[in-house]
């Protein structure tokens, strides 16, 4: 709210030094329309936002041919009581119909692709129907006829949701029964079809629920094309018998080479299972040694603060800046490998002072008021998983941020559900993370953007991760 205020004195001040005393109206009316279009107040206010619009072009026109400046004050103050109207009745739709919106920004994220036109259609006139009564102030017509819509736009959905989500495990399961996987790969087969089975009745059972319907579509396609790999393997030893060797000898290198990287000399007469048991073998003695020659080290550490113990406060600044210091270089380390799962156009990579790595996720745009996660993001959230993989002894926040459009109170909600949208979908491929992972959201408050341009209010719209360093252990905790 202090920013949004600072923003219009900074305006007025700087309309006033110009000398353009008619400027100063016009230029309030643009930024409520725009203020209004942002939060979509031409598809939940589509009345008040066309009377906004209509009477600022009429405005403009007398303006440009210099007549009846009276009419045009007029029509400037009606453009700026409309338009902020269809943002107050804007804002207001969302939070009584948010089960409603969230459906129909599914349905418009899913693409024309996967929607079918007539319950496409039909879905879309009776939305009509429930802003239409809803913004002329008939709540409760408005409600009746938000349950039959939600339920056209869920029928919608379910069809959308089978061609993105179930059809492709079918194909790959049809492609692998080509490749005999029932002979090859029964059990990778086995789970193809019980993935598409879930998927199947999660959409069913629940519609909404496609970041789900996700994970379990991808596990699914996962099982379908190990099979298919499985059987042409199969296939391939069924018409070549000689093919055997060469593969065998192909796995055998490639355990030879792990095998040297730990020192170990392997024998070919061994079984798979028995060089797999000597290569953890020597894994776990390897971190035996690492563990002895750490906590020799922790020894020592622990000798050198007692003997050293009456410079206690200035040695536990230097430690912490140390501490830091190793942190930071450890999180650069591993940000080399952030870099080869996103393009910097999709997400930025940040360290902070403190150690905490920032995962911006850039192109995560959320329509205007939705927290719908667009399919289209769901890759870049699988990336993200396999970044917080990368650093397992962080725990993990997902921020949520908005620009200043519309009210603090919207904004918060928003930045929170959000967030939170966010969370759930990660948590639904990160086992027995739930502890791991919260959410925030900030609202308008922290913005990284000039919110005055349309460029930095998209720049402000984001989620950020944070993967968090460790803090530093307790006095009375032994060093880890």
């Amino acid at each position: 709210m202090l920013l949004r205020l600072f923003f219009a004195t900074c305006l007025t001040l700087s309309l006033l030094t110009a000398g353009s005393l008619q400027a100063t109206p016009m230029d309030d009316a643009k930024a409520a329309i725009t203020e209004a279009e942002a939060l979509r107040a031409s598809e939940f206010a589509p009345a008040h936002f066309s009377s906004a619009t209509a009477r600022l072009a009429e405005a403009e026109n007398l303006l440009a041919s210099h007549k009846d400046r009276g009419r045009v004050e007029i029509l400037i103050d009606e453009a700026i009581l409309a338009a902020r109207e269809a943002s107050k009745l804007s804002e207001k739709f969302t939070r009584n119909f948010p089960a409603l919106v969230d459906s129909r920004d599914r349905l418009k994220l899913a693409g024309d692709n996967y929607v079918r036109d007539d319950l496409g259609e039909r879905s879309e006139r009776e939305f009509a129907r429930v802003v239409e009564a809803a913004e002329s102030g008939n709540l409760k017509s408005a409600k009746r006829e938000a349950k039959i819509a939600r339920l056209t736009f869920q029928a919608a959905q379910t069809v959308a949701a089978r061609e993105q989500f179930v059809r492709p495990i079918s194909k790959s399961i049809a492609a692998a029964r080509k490749q005999k996987a029932r002979n090859f790969a029964p059990e990778a087969l086995n789970r193809a079809t019980q993935a598409q089975a879930s998927v199947e009745k999660l959409i069913k059972a629940n519609p909404d629920a496609q970041s789900e319907a996700y994970s379990i579509s991808q596990q699914g396609e996962q099982a379908a094309q190990h099979a298919i790999r499985v059987s042409r393997l199969g296939t391939q030893f069924d018409h070549k018998p000689a093919t055997v060797e060469s593969w065998i000898d192909a796995s055998d290198a490639r355990m030879a080479i792990l095998a040297n990287a730990l020192g170990l000399q392997l024998d070919r007469s061994q079984s798979p299972e028995v060089q797999l048991a000597l290569l953890k073998q020597a894994i776990e003695d390897m971190q035996s040694e690492h563990l002895a020659q750490i906590e020799d080290a922790d020894k020592q550490v622990r000798e050198l603060g007692e003997k050293l113990a009456r410079y206690e406060g200035e040695l536990s600044d230097m430690a912490e800046v140390r501490r830091k210091l190793q942190l930071k270089r450890e999180a650069e380390a591993k940000i080399k490998r952030l870099t080869k799962l996103f393009d910097p156009a999709m997400v930025e990579i940040l360290l902070t002072p403190d150690a905490d790595v920032i995962l911006r996720l850039k192109k995560l745009n959320f329509l205007s008021g939705s927290a719908v996660i667009p399919p289209e993001a769901y890759v870049i959230l699988d990336n993200t998983i396999k970044s917080i993989e990368i650093f397992p002894g962080r725990a993990v926040r997902v921020e949520g941020h908005t620009d200043f459009m519309g009210t603090n109170e919207y904004n918060q909600e928003l930045s929170e559900r959000r967030a939170n949208a966010v969370r759930d979908h990660l948590l639904l491929q990160m086992e027995n993370s739930e502890s791991r992972v919260s959410a925030i959201g900030h609202g308008e408050e922290k913005p990284i953007a000039n919110n005055e341009t349309a460029a930095g209010r998209t720049k402000n719209r984001r989620i950020d991760i944070v993967l968090i360093a460790p803090t530093a252990p307790a006095a009375s905790e032994e060093p880890q």
